[in-house]
């Protein structure tokens, strides 16, 4: 991986959240990775024991993956050691995403997201 130096004026990021990396460099490797659970029931108490990730198949799950990796024959030709940046605003980076200035050789990312709403029935209302 060719190195280069980031000269970085100005970032201003509202929310960076759920396993994401705001990184500012060069890294050799991210793998990020988030799980969530979200829940909305009306008209309920409950904690984060009432919802157990083993309840629900999708996060104990083999996630897909590719067989082989992608060759691209490339010359790169370096025109300036250095990644110049001014001004950067960004509202949000969320589940597992990554937002770099610079290089990075090798990204895995994985997210599983998980979300139901339990309402009450009609005839519960009253």
């Amino acid at each position: 991986m060719y190195k280069r130096t980031s000269c970085v004026n100005q970032v201003k990021i509202n929310s960076l959240t759920l396993s994401s990396i705001f990184e500012i460099g060069d890294a050799e490797e991210a793998t990020p990775r988030s799980r969530a659970l979200a829940v909305q029931k009306e008209g309920a108490l409950f904690t984060d024991r009432d919802f157990p990730f083993s309840d629900f198949p999708i996060y104990s799950a083999e996630f897909p993956g590719f067989d082989r990796q992608l060759v691209i024959d490339q010359t790169r030709v370096p025109c300036d050691p250095y990644i110049h940046v001014d001004s950067v605003h960004i509202e949000g980076v969320s589940s597992a995403s990554v937002f770099q200035i610079g290089n990075l050789n090798h990204i895995e990312s994985e997210v599983r997201i998980k979300h139901f709403r339990i309402l009450k029935e009609k005839d519960d209302e009253q």
